[in-house]
């Protein structure tokens, strides 16, 4: 398994004001990818929520957000 959290520099203004986004120093998701590929994701914002996901690949094509800035922080080897 692969821990990971996700940072986002630069989210829309709005995003603060309702509560959908974190600073950037704070970790927006945290997750971890199983063994078989399949990864779990739990948003770390005022609304949280967990979400199942096929592959690493599928999420970061929702979620990966390059036009924010996002950082991937991988915790474990």
């Amino acid at each position: 398994m692969k821990r990971f959290r996700g940072y986002r520099a630069n989210p829309p203004a709005e995003y603060y004001d309702k509560g959908t986004a974190n600073a950037p120093t704070e970790a927006q998701y945290e997750g971890v990818v199983f063994t078989d590929g399949t990864l779990a994701l739990r948003w770390r914002t005022a609304f949280r929520s967990t979400s199942l996901w096929d592959s690493y690949a599928d999420f970061f094509e929702v979620h990966g957000h390059p036009e924010y800035g996002t950082i991937i922080e991988w915790l474990d080897e």
